[in-house]
C-alpha cells in the first residue's frame, strides 16, 4: 500500500469537507441576511430595471441570491407584496408631510409632497394605482389627506370624493410622464423635438381647418410643457378652487 497516496487521499477527503462545511455556512448566512427589509429593497431595484409590467418573483429571487419559493416565506403572493411596497410610500410620503397653513396650503403641500415622493420610488404611481388602500402606513396617508378638510361645511361622502381627486390627478400625472417616456423609448424616439416633428408632419396630412387650434398649440411648443411643474401646479390649482367653490356654496 502507497502510504503518500494515503495520505493525498485522506487530505483530499478533508479538504473537500471543509469545503462543503463552508458551502453550508455561506448559505445559511445568506439565508439569515435576507429578510423583509432586503426582500423591498431588491424589489425597487427591479422595478428600476424592468419596470412592473416585467416584474417576477423569479426574477426578483434571483437578484438576491436565493431560490424563488423562498420569497413566498416574506410574501404569499406578488400582489401582497405589492401592497406592502404601496404602503413603504404613503410611509415615505407621511414622514415629508408638514401640515401649515389652511386647509389649501396643506392640501397643496400634500399633493407636492406626494409627487416628489413618487419620483423618488421608480413605478410608484402604477403601485398605487394597482394597490387598495388596505395597509396601515397607507389607511394613516388617507386619513391625513382628510384632515385639512374636516371642519368644512361637507358631507363625508363630498370629503372623500374630492380627497380622491386630489390623489388621483398626482397619481395620473406622474403615470402619464412615465407612459410619455416609454412610448419615446418603444418607439426609439428620445429627442422631445423630434417628437414634435413627427406630430407637424401629420398635420400635413390633415385639412387645416380640422386641427387649427391644435395645430397652433404644437407649433407654439405647448406640448413641450406636459409633465412640467407648472403644468402640475396649474392643474392642482383648478382642483382647489372647485374644492373652495363647493365650501363656499355649503356654507
Amino acid at each position: 500500500m502507497n502510504l503518500t497516496s494515503l495520505d493525498d487521499i485522506m487530505n483530499q477527503i478533508r479538504n473537500e469537507q471543509n469545503l462543503t462545511g463552508l458551502d453550508k455556512r455561506d448559505k445559511m448566512a445568506k439565508k439569515i441576511a435576507v429578510s423583509e427589509a432586503r426582500v423591498l429593497e431588491a424589489s425597487w431595484e427591479l422595478l428600476a430595471q424592468d419596470g412592473l409590467e416585467k416584474f417576477s418573483m423569479r426574477k426578483l429571487a434571483d437578484l438576491i441570491g436565493i431560490q424563488a419559493p423562498s420569497i413566498y416565506w416574506y410574501f404569499k403572493s406578488k400582489q401582497l407584496l405589492f401592497q406592502a411596497m404601496a404602503n413603504q410610500v404613503a410611509r415615505e410620503i407621511m414622514l415629508n408631510i408638514h401640515p401649515q397653513g389652511d386647509w389649501k396650503k396643506q392640501l397643496h403641500h400634500y399633493a407636492v409632497t406626494m409627487r416628489e415622493q413618487l419620483r423618488i420610488y421608480p413605478c410608484s404611481a402604477q403601485l398605487l394605482m394597482r394597490t387598495l388602500p388596505l395597509e396601515s402606513d397607507y389607511l394613516q396617508l388617507l386619513d391625513q389627506f382628510l384632515q385639512p378638510i374636516e371642519p368644512l361645511p361637507l358631507t363625508d361622502k363630498e370629503k372623500l370624493n374630492y380627497i380622491v381627486c386630489v390623489i388621483n390627478y398626482v397619481l395620473c400625472h406622474e403615470l402619464d410622464e412615465y407612459e410619455r417616456q416609454q412610448v419615446a423609448i418603444g418607439i426609439g424616439v428620445k429627442d422631445e423635438k423630434l417628437l414634435e416633428g413627427w406630430a407637424l408632419k401629420s398635420f400635413d396630412q390633415i385639412p387645416q381647418e380640422k386641427v387649427s387650434i391644435i395645430h397652433r398649440m404644437y407649433t407654439n411648443g405647448l406640448f413641450g410643457e406636459v409633465g412640467t411643474d407648472e403644468m402640475f401646479e396649474s392643474g392642482l390649482d383648478i382642483l382647489l378652487r372647485g374644492i373652495e367653490q363647493k365650501v363656499i356654496a355649503s356654507s
